[in-house]
């Protein structure tokens, strides 16, 4: 599913809560709008490797509703959508099958369930393609409210056609229908990440703090803020200050990179490994302190425990840019694909640069060689010394040939341990 729309309404705030202190009108705070060529952030499904006509319509068909004008569409760290695939062995429901009802006598049993009136709203942070993030206080602390949104212009004209006969065609009819399913969709994937957010506690994942299920307010997922905003914002914001290309210290790289792989490890060894499929800058949050933290677990995948080290699940989920070869090519792939992820992910903190810069800025040309059975990399040499290795172990073209998360956190461990300002490390060739 594809979902690119246009917001030309006024933000509006969830049924049933009140804004007070800051409002969303004048005086608020404009949220950030990140161009498609920065953010990288859209979802493309590849049905094979040789299908190129059909990956040159999915472009022409994205690209139609970002308009001639080239104005930047709103773009944050959730517009990546699940896309229809064959996945039989996994070890929860789905997204289709998230129970509302279920989940709230979970959240009642295990004290996370939050009432509508406990939560008071500040202002909007952002609106997405799929959701809104809003700024709340909770008990006196200040906590971020996620909750669904379907803007009321949405049309899906530009978008895939309905297979509807011409004599029953009601174009009101059908954007209704279809604006009702994609509700629907977005809920359930809400849900899913409320299920799986409600039984991980990690000091490098952003905190679960309850979720709002009653039948009477929109569904709302509350976590920690992190004020610090996201990864890819604040690099933006670092470029613009200094007026030039920014790279963190090596230190900082090291840092960030340890929390990171502290976090995966943490999300790949469980019992029921979980796969989050959607790394990236804009999903990596920073607390006050400028600390890193895993967000957004909105497609992340919580795997049976199976013999091997591949599962049976296939399809285009993720961001184009941080997609691994083998999920753009729809073949079997493991949790080393928020390995490759996390290569590029250094990459981009140690050179300053997205990944492929060197090729386009065009995610598609990106996506296009890879489909075709080439394997374009970003050129390490662009970074930290002690990281080149690392990085190009880990977005090897074989996965099994990738190390593990906890492998990356070992030597990210050692060289943080033998790292002094005075020695070559922070250097580059």
């Amino acid at each position: 599913m594809f979902l690119w729309c246009c917001m030309e309404k006024s933000p509006e705030s969830p049924r049933g809560f009140t804004i007070v202190q800051g409002q969303l009108a004048a005086g608020a705070e404009e949220t950030p709008q990140i161009s498609r060529q920065n953010s990288q952030d859209s979802v493309i499904s590849v049905n094979s490797v040789n299908a190129m006509p059909d990956l040159d319509e999915e472009a022409r068909r994205l690209k139609s509703p970002m308009g001639t004008s080239g104005e930047a569409s709103t773009v944050d760290s959730d517009t990546a959508a699940t896309q229809p695939s064959s996945e039989p062995q996994q070890a929860s429901s789905g997204l289709n099958s998230t129970n509302r009802t279920r989940l709230l006598g979970r959240a009642a049993d295990s004290r996370w369930k939050l009432r509508k009136e406990e939560l008071h709203m500040q202002r909007e942070l952002s609106r997405t393609l799929k959701s809104s993030l809003y700024l709340a206080t909770w008990k006196g602390t200040e906590v971020v409210m996620k909750c669904v949104e379907v803007p009321q212009n949405f049309d899906r004209s530009s978008g895939f056609q309905r297979k509807i006969s011409q004599e029953s065609y009601d174009p009101g009819a059908s954007r209704a229908l279809y604006a009702s399913e994609v509700k629907q969709d977005l809920l359930d994937e809400l849900l899913h990440e409320i299920e799986l957010l409600s039984s991980l506690r990690h000091p490098d994942l952003v905190l679960f703090i309850g979720a709002c299920l009653d039948k009477d307010s929109p569904v709302m997922c509350v976590t920690e803020y992190m004020p610090g905003g996201d990864l890819e914002r604040h690099f933006m914001a670092m470029r613009r200050k200094h007026q030039t290309l920014w790279r963190p210290t090596f230190r900082q790289v090291l840092d960030w990179s340890s929390s990171i792989a502290r976090a995966l490890t943490f999300l790949h060894t469980r019992e029921e490994p979980i796969i989050h499929r959607d790394l990236k800058p804009l999903n990596l949050l920073l607390t006050k302190h400028g600390e890193v933290k895993v967000a957004d677990l909105g497609i992340s995948k919580m795997m049976a425990a199976v013999a091997g080290d591949v599962y049976d699940m296939t399809g285009g989920v993720g961001s184009w840019l941080y997609m691994a070869p083998e999920v753009v090519r729809h073949r079997q792939y493991n949790e080393k694909v928020d390995i490759y992820a996390f290569a590029l992910i250094m990459y981009f903190m140690s050179s300053g640069h997205h990944p492929f810069h060197q090729i386009s800025k065009d995610p598609e040309v990106v996506l296009r060689e890879l489909a075709q059975g080439r394997e374009p990399r970003p050129n390490a040499a662009e970074c930290h010394p002690p990281l080149r290795a690392l990085m190009a172990g880990s977005w090897h073209v074989d996965q099994e040939q990738r190390p593990s998360a906890q492998q990356i956190a070992v030597q990210l461990r050692e060289a943080a341990d033998s790292y002094t300002p005075s020695t070559c490390l922070c250097t580059r060739a």
